[in-house]
């Protein structure tokens, strides 16, 4: 994978944890990261079950690897 001017590639270790809710991102750093998942290395979202204890921020565990990512200031 090529870097282009807006996005690069960042390799995440083991899991990582995204928010769908900049606002929840905000909390975290003053810089938000973009990035597309494929499907395919999505551990958990949301949405997946009824009741659970991530519910508060629009959570979503990625397993790692390498992804484009864009970074953006708050």
């Amino acid at each position: 994978m090529e870097n282009d001017k807006d996005r690069v590639v960042m390799r995440l270790n083991n899991l990582a944890s995204f928010s769908s809710d900049r606002e929840v991102a905000c909390c975290f750093g003053d810089i938000i990261l973009t990035v597309d998942v494929p499907l395919s290395k999505l551990v958990f979202f949301n949405t997946l079950l009824p009741m659970h204890g991530l519910k508060g921020e629009a959570e979503y565990l990625v397993i790692g690897g390498d992804y484009r990512v864009a970074a953006s200031n708050l």
